[in-house]
């Protein structure tokens, strides 16, 4: 259940990668060094992945959960990603969270 005082962002996009393929792509970006955050905490389920982006240049940016689910579109895959800020936050003054998605959704395109 999502909390009224959380922020949240959501986007999805339509790749040219088969679902077959998509969770080893999905690894690779999680995998890759970032310049102002890390994926840690990442878990692969049934359903795709949950992670917690956590910022390393700037310490009072605190962590933020991140999700991301894929539907199967014959040769090509739906990557839905959403992310969800800690219960007490009440905006996104810095654009982030929708920066966080588009970095993720950029690494991920490299490989369609």
């Amino acid at each position: 259940m999502e909390c009224p005082m959380t922020v949240t962002r959501k986007a999805s996009e339509l790749l040219n990668i088969p679902t077959m393929e998509i969770c080893d792509h999905i690894k690779k970006v999680l995998s890759e060094k970032q310049r102002f955050y890390s994926y840690i905490n990442i878990i692969e389920n049934d359903d795709g992945f949950d992670t917690t982006v956590k910022p390393i240049l700037w310490p009072f940016f605190l962590s933020t959960k991140m999700n991301i689910t894929f539907a199967d579109y014959n040769e090509k895959t739906e990557v839905i990603v959403s992310t969800q800020s800690q219960w007490f936050i009440l905006g996104d003054g810095f654009n982030a969270y929708n920066r966080y998605i588009r970095t993720f959704l950029d690494g991920l395109r490299k490989y369609s």
